[in-house]
């Protein structure tokens, strides 16, 4: 392909996205200037309602197990039990963190590529739109196979001030560690290169750090802009209001949000600084060998703050792509605060066959593993509700098979319960149905929330038993999710 031709199928693409765009791109979400975010009066009737119906199911089964004196049926409540926690902090008690004055530090954008040449342009050029005047922008080609390599030197002349530098193919946290080695601000925000941000969302972010001093990791309000292409898409739309909309409003609340998602997340430089150079020494391993290599990299610092066991977790976490957001994240919060910033809007392309999304969901429920074993180790220090939800969860993603199990095997057929398997999927379906609502109420123009029931059972009967490939192929490295 000439060089020409390349330029003029990049263009005829970009159109297209554009066009794709200017369709996706309006989130009519709002926020309330004391951070609440808005719902209507029918919406905060339907949460009540939800609670409480969740609250006497739970109830039930509880009792149940103890009368049977089987603390099995006990524990199989614990999916509830966990989300009715998560919805009535998250609903009740979260505040949008952007509320100081954005400021004019520099802040370094890096958005690490590879194989991108379909989105690259739209995704800088909507960089350089932002309102936030003082920004360079770091574009790394991680040894990239397509055109994305033509188009950066084109997209450099385009912008002076954009920066592009081309290296050989080490995978995501490599590129995010030389993209960070020539970053001269002091603020650090990552790009997914897929992803494309709301021109106020790097203002937004610059209110929240400056906000509070204790604030070291932000994360933006991720949207599908491809959510109308098929039905898995829009379940996928509905399962991202859920992520970013409840769960991560729940964990902000308590400042300790784990996952800082890739398509759109800020660091204070020092909050990061010393766990990159483990990203930037650590070699990438494919043996069998368990064994944990010594390491020297670090400031002292920094390797005061730890145990060996700690250390140990995070170089070992450190090897590997799948959990390049998630790692950052959780490092961070040993002295940092996390926040979810609903006001900063990104645009993120999802998978659009089964097949790359299992890809994806796998190498993620990796990244989730790894991250939350190094989390555990500390997060018991954080607030006892908030540690309760975290230890909850994790202690799900391992035992949701063995809970499956339970309810619509040993409880109908072994104990007789022939009602348990239709409490446990009526409470599927209800909380599906009240977080779909839910997304409606605060989004009037959203027209997927009623997907949001048929996601809880893909992620119940799928993608829960995606646990076991993720571990058994948990030390093979990757980052591409397609």
């Amino acid at each position: 392909m000439t060089p020409g031709a390349g330029k003029d199928n990049a263009g005829e693409k970009l159109q297209a996205l554009e066009q794709k765009f200017s369709i996706h791109r309006k989130c009519a979400q709002a926020v309330s200037p004391d951070g609440r975010i808005i719902i209507s009066r029918k919406g905060w009737y339907v949460r009540i309602a939800t609670l409480a119906a969740m609250i006497l199911m739970a109830s039930y089964h509880i009792y149940l197990g103890l009368m049977l004196h089987d603390m099995l049926v006990v524990y199989a409540t614990l999916v509830m039990v966990h989300s009715i926690l998560v919805l009535s902090v998250g609903w009740f008690f979260y505040r949008n963190p952007a509320k100081g004055k954005a400021g004019n530090e520099l802040v370094s954008v890096i958005i690490p590529a590879y194989n991108q040449e379909g989105m690259i342009e739209v995704v800088i050029d909507a960089i350089f739109r932002s309102t936030y005047p003082n920004i360079e922008v770091i574009a790394v080609n991680d040894g990239s196979k397509d055109g994305t390599k033509d188009i950066l030197n084109l997209l450099a002349k385009k912008h002076p001030s954009l920066k592009v530098i081309h290296k050989k193919n080490e995978g995501k946290r490599k590129a995010v560690a030389t993209g960070f080695y020539v970053a001269k601000g002091k603020y650090v925000i990552l790009i997914d290169s897929d992803s494309v941000v709301d021109e106020n969302a790097i203002t937004e972010f610059m209110k929240a750090f400056n906000s509070n001093p204790m604030i070291g990791a932000v994360v933006g309000q991720a949207k599908v802009w491809n959510a109308n292409k098929n039905m898995l898409t829009k379940c996928q739309d509905a399962w991202y209001d859920y992520a970013f909309n409840i769960y991560k409003i729940c964990e902000s609340s308590f400042g300790n949000v784990t996952c800082c998602s890739g398509c759109l997340a800020g660091y204070k430089r020092e909050a990061i600084a010393d766990f990159i150079p483990y990203w930037a020494a650590s070699k990438i391993q494919y043996s069998d060998d368990r064994a944990l290599t010594n390491f020297a990299i670090g400031s002292a610092d920094f390797k005061k703050s730890f145990s060996p066991l700690v250390e140990k977790l995070a170089e070992s976490m450190s090897k590997y792509d799948d959990s390049e957001d998630r790692m950052l994240t959780v490092q961070s919060l040993i002295e940092w605060k996390a926040v979810y910033v609903a006001s900063a809007i990104v645009y993120t392309d999802v998978p659009e066959k089964l097949k790359g999304y299992l890809r994806q969901q796998q190498r993620w429920k990796k990244g989730y593993i790894r991250s939350n074993f190094f989390a555990s180790v500390f997060f018991w220090r954080k607030n006892p509700l908030m540690s309760l939800i975290f230890y909850t969860d994790f202690m799900t993603t391992f035992t949701l098979p063995l809970i499956i199990f339970t309810v619509l095997f040993y409880e109908p057929f072994i104990l007789g319960q022939y009602w348990s398997p239709v409490i446990f999927l009526a409470g599927l379906f209800l909380m599906g149905l009240s977080q779909g609502l839910d997304y409606k109420f605060r989004d009037k123009t959203s027209t997927n929330w009623m997907y949001k029931p048929l996601m809880n059972l893909m992620s119940v009967f799928v993608l829960s038993w995606l646990l076991f490939p993720s571990l058994w192929t948990l030390k093979k490295n990757e980052w591409l999710t397609r």
